[in-house]
């Protein structure tokens, strides 16, 4: 009997083994099939309860561009936690004298690098923020403040960009740089008009907010092309700028979105106009100060972010690089004392290797992955979600990533197969690169992780999505 049974379970691991192994043989086929030989790629799939490796093909190391945020999800809810939130502070320093109303002494507006501070993707949470501010400075009895209103930048370094992002990149608003005191996303918008005549010169109609000082030099046109084709130059806190390329004609409000240049002027401008309208003067103008040495400050009042889990759902669904490399630095606060890249990404290196995560080829050089210069294997994607998925974050980290044929950067991806609304993951697209990591559940119901990088092809988005369609398939079907 017991010969018998043994015999039984024999002959089903074998037959599951044979299964398994027709499928990575499938999965391995199509993309030998299909990418062509001069384009290098990276798949990776393993089940995530086991481990167990599903396909793999030769593991390459490879530019992931946006995927690369899915590492800094993971280090930041490890290190972080999923509750963690941002502060914003309101200070000041001397005295109030009671018969004047008057503060003998500064504001200071102190930077606590959040990175949803008034932004579009948070509008309801900071709604009110700085009347709010002014009401409390008001209660203390305050009228007019003698001194200045002082923005603390200590919290993060001045170095804004990471090594590696492109000239063409940095001036756009997707290249916006971190800041102590970041606000509205770091961008602002330039209204265009364009005629109906290919080639003529694109108007601009107005440009919001208005920043002072702001010298753009427009040179676009209008193209019959119908998307947009321009591209914004300007080093991070210039103010001279220019944008040039085309935008479709025929267009009476075209938008195109670059980089403020000094994100915390925009904040002292606002706020200092929102006191005037309170009936609070200050006798000087706004001063920023990288190295803040003060003690002797009273807190007025705190503004908290909404917490890292909120933050992670835009920031992966819409593929935000400014939440991302802001979240990095803020890892390396929490691992050395130093909001800084470097830290951040030592922070990163250290958490991989802690995780049991393979970094053999992986060459991490900002949050967002913007940097052509990050390199990755389809394996660390993978198995960065696997870990992920079986500790104590799995919800928060599942739950920022977009569903497939339903939002975010996969709204248009898998539609209408049994991946739709099943597989959750992020993407990753820039020139001459596309990749993709997620995880779904098959048709048998077992989870499956997954990792892809393709660089240097010549392939449409939508042929990639469709050979990657076919390879999850497979694994949908035969696992």
């Amino acid at each position: 009997m017991t010969a018998r049974i043994l015999l039984v379970f024999s002959l089903f691991f074998s037959v599951c083994y044979q299964i398994v192994a027709q499928t990575e043989k499938s999965v391995n086929d199509i993309f030998l099939r299909e990418i062509p030989a001069y384009s290098p790629f990276s798949f990776y799939a393993i089940e995530a309860e086991s481990g167990k490796v599903l396909a793999e093909t030769n593991q390459l190391s490879l530019t992931p561009a946006s995927t690369q945020k899915l590492m800094t999800t993971a280090v930041a809810l490890s290190l972080l936690g999923a509750d963690f939130r941002f502060e914003t502070k309101i200070l000041m320093v001397g005295k109030i004298d009671a018969a004047s109303g008057a503060l003998l002494g500064d504001l200071i507006i102190s930077g606590g690098g959040d990175p949803a501070f008034y932004s579009e993707y948070f509008a309801e949470h900071y709604q009110g923020t700085f009347e709010e501010w002014a009401d409390k400075i008001a209660a203390l009895g305050i009228k007019k403040i003698n001194g200045e209103l002082l923005l603390n930048m200590s919290a993060y370094a001045n170095d804004p960009i990471p090594g590696g992002w492109i000239w063409e990149d940095i001036g756009n608003y997707y290249g916006a740089g971190v800041s102590a005191l970041t606000y509205r996303d770091n961008l602002y918008r330039i209204y265009f008009k364009t005629d109906n005549v290919e080639g003529n010169p694109a108007v601009i109609t107005r440009i919001e907010p208005q920043i002072e000082g702001l010298l753009l030099e427009n040179k676009v046109v209008s193209s019959s092309i119908e998307r947009d084709l321009s591209i914004v130059y300007g080093a991070p806190g210039s103010y001279s700028q220019q944008i040039k390329g085309t935008i479709p004609k025929g267009r009476t409000d075209f938008v195109v979105k670059g980089t403020i240049p000094n994100p915390a002027d925009r904040v002292a401008a606002d706020f200092l106009a929102v006191l005037h309208r309170k009936g609070i003067e200050i006798s000087r103008n706004f001063k920023k100060v990288c190295e803040f040495s003060q003690t002797d400050m009273e807190t007025v009042a705190i503004k908290q972010s909404p917490s890292l889990s909120e933050i992670l759902v835009p920031l992966n669904r819409e593929s935000i690089n400014l939440f991302a490399e802001h979240l990095l630095c803020e890892v390396g606060r929490k691992s050395s004392g130093f909001a800084t890249l470097q830290a951040g990404i030592d922070a990163l290196k250290v958490f991989c290797e802690k995780a049991e995560i393979s970094v053999k080829g992986y060459f991490p050089k900002d949050g967002s992955g913007l940097s052509r210069s990050n390199a990755i294997t389809a394996r660390t994607l993978a198995e960065t979600i696997n870990y992920m998925y079986n500790s104590t974050n799995r919800l928060p980290f599942v739950n920022s990533l977009a569903a497939a044929g339903r939002d975010g950067t996969l709204k248009n991806i898998f539609k209408g197969t049994p991946l739709e609304n099943n597989l959750r993951g992020k993407t990753g697209s820039m020139e001459r690169v596309r990749s993709m990591a997620g995880i779904f559940r098959t048709s048998a119901g077992k989870q499956v992780v997954f990792g892809f990088v393709i660089n240097n092809s010549q392939q449409t988005s939508r042929e990639i999505n469709l050979l990657l369609q076919k390879a999850l398939m497979e694994l949908y079907n035969g696992v």
